[in-house]
């Protein structure tokens, strides 16, 4: 009876024991395992975070570096022009510029303000009420050399020849950096006013002009109303 009991006891023990480790293998195990499983996904997802956030960082330093160059470009770009001694000293001719009675400025390009055209409208002389246009380039390298100047309008002048080239002292060996576009076209307007035969391009009409006054006066009234001189018929301007 003693031996029974005893065996007995010895069993339940053995079986509380068996439960306590039973206890400890199943549910502490899956514990340490999901702990585990936990800390390996854990460090994964924060290396793809850094990753992307990695990638936006890059992508928002390439559009600043890229905004970066475009800006100072343009600013160079900028600073380029507003440099340009030619279109400084043109600015403030044009700025400063009195027009004669009779020209008037066109600028085809407000960009460009080395380039315009001029019309001359005589008041007075044989020229008078006709208008002739020109187009006035203004060089880089002004005011250190003088604009240039050519005739658009055909016309019978003793200083304009057939082609539009124009003789005017400023515009050639009298030219001085004092001078500036205004000069030029006041001198313009005085060809009309007061041709000058000592100085031709137009030596046909030069000569005619010293040696028969009368004869040169009625070739201009011809050529203004689009009559012929010399073979050669020009517009018809009055």
């Amino acid at each position: 009876m003693f031996r029974l009991k005893e065996l007995q006891k010895k069993q339940q023990q053995a079986a509380a024991a068996a439960a306590a480790s039973n206890t400890t293998n199943g549910t502490d195990a899956p514990a340490t395992t999901t702990t585990a499983a936990s800390n390996t996904t854990e460090p994964t997802e924060v290396k793809r975070q850094n990753s992307n956030d990695l990638k936006e960082i890059r992508k928002q330093k390439s559009k600043e570096s890229y905004f970066s160059l475009k800006s100072k470009q343009s600013s160079e770009a900028s600073s380029n022009k507003r440099a340009n001694p030619a279109e400084l000293r043109a600015q403030k001719d044009i700025d400063e510029m009195e027009l004669p009675i009779g020209c008037k400025v066109h600028f085809k390009d407000s960009d460009d303000i080395l380039n315009f055209q001029l019309d001359i409208i005589p008041s007075d002389g044989l020229y008078q009420g006709a208008t002739f246009k020109f187009s006035i380039n203004i060089p880089n390298t002004y005011p250190y050399d003088p604009p240039k100047v050519h005739c658009d309008t055909l016309v019978y002048h003793p200083n304009i020849d057939l082609q539009g080239h124009v003789c005017l002292n400023i515009l050639r060996q009298d030219w001085m950096p004092v001078l500036n576009i205004g000069t030029v076209i006041f001198g313009m307007m005085t060809l009309f006013l007061e041709p000058n035969p000592e100085d031709p391009l137009n030596i046909e009409a030069a000569q005619l002009m010293m040696d028969n006054r009368k004869n040169f006066e009625a070739n201009v009234k011809q050529s203004l109303r689009g009559g012929y001189i010399a073979n050669r018929q020009f517009p018809k301007l009055l």
